[in-house]
């Protein structure tokens, strides 16, 4: 009979983001992710076959948690009200899991998903990007229907407003509660632009 698992995988990468937040990627490593979670290295290569796995795994768990709660607010817009909720997803996330938000944003993909991670992240990764354009076009075919740049204003709205204001604040501090209203007013204006 094998021994009980030290850690649980959710505690691993909790554990491991928590280090990758504080010191960035590249200097994440087996070592200091072991001495963070409180088990042997033993104990991660067994969970995860490489750095660059556990790497990958990373961020593909953070991009995963948060762009589910996403997809979920983005499939039931309706509304303009609804689009802005969708925006202020962002910062909430940031202020409810700060490492996982400096891991998604303060970070390139490519430096968790480095070349020598296994192939099935690669395909995960994919998925995420496929699944996150058709969201968006399905999104502005609801709620701009006839706009003919309906694609660009719901990705800037929801994408690329709420990101750019995080990403002031990211990694050293929080995003406070008070830039939510910078957020849903630049979101209205990015929605009405051009009626």
């Amino acid at each position: 009979m094998g021994r009980p698992a030290q850690i649980t995988q959710d505690a691993l990468i909790g554990a491991a983001t928590l280090v990758a937040a504080r010191q960035g990627p590249a200097a994440t490593s087996i070592a200091a992710i072991s001495k963070a979670a409180g088990v042997p290295t033993g104990s991660i290569y067994h969970r995860l076959p490489s750095r660059g796995a556990l790497l990958a795994e990373i961020w593909l768990s953070a991009a995963e948690r948060f762009q589910a709660m996403a997809i979920e607010r983005i499939s039931a817009a309706q509304t303009e009200d609804d689009a802005v909720e969708c925006a202020l997803l962002t910062p909430r996330f940031a202020r409810s899991d700060h490492a996982s938000a400096v891991v998604l944003n303060s970070h390139r993909r490519e430096e968790f998903l480095r070349p020598d991670a296994p192939p099935e992240y690669r395909i995960r990764a994919t998925k995420l990007a496929t699944d996150l354009r058709e969201g968006i076009a399905q999104a502005a075919a609801r709620l701009l229907p006839g706009d003919p740049r309906n694609k660009e204003k719901i990705a800037v709205a929801l994408i690329g407003i709420p990101l750019g204001v995080v990403r002031i604040f990211l990694p050293q501090a929080v995003p406070p509660v008070e830039i939510d209203a910078t957020i849903e007013a630049a979101v209205r204006a990015a929605l009405r632009s051009g009626q």
